[in-house]
């Protein structure tokens, strides 16, 4: 399952919605993936409205009205951590 996720998201690039539709799943458990995925250490959250501006997403005025396919984490943006890369890149 988090090799998967990670793969299919970090990898392949697939918005949210088309990995949902690969695992089978819907948007909020991929929601809750990236949760608990972050809690892990397998990604780390690279930007967020209330916090400082540390990405392109982040420092564009419209992150925080933007919508990106429809079920994504407005104005988030998530980078695989080391440990993320060891597993999902073997």
């Amino acid at each position: 399952m988090i090799k998967e996720t990670l793969k299919l998201l970090f990898i392949d690039n697939c918005t949210m919605q088309e990995a949902a539709e690969n695992l089978g799943i819907n948007q909020n458990a991929i929601k809750d993936r990236l949760i608990m995925l972050q809690h892990m250490g397998y990604i780390r959250e690279l930007c967020n409205n209330a916090g400082p501006k540390t990405s392109a997403c982040c420092s564009c005025s419209a992150a925080s009205t933007c919508s990106t396919d429809g079920g994504g984490f407005e104005g988030k943006a998530y980078q695989l951590t080391e440990k993320g890369e060891r597993i999902c890149c073997k």
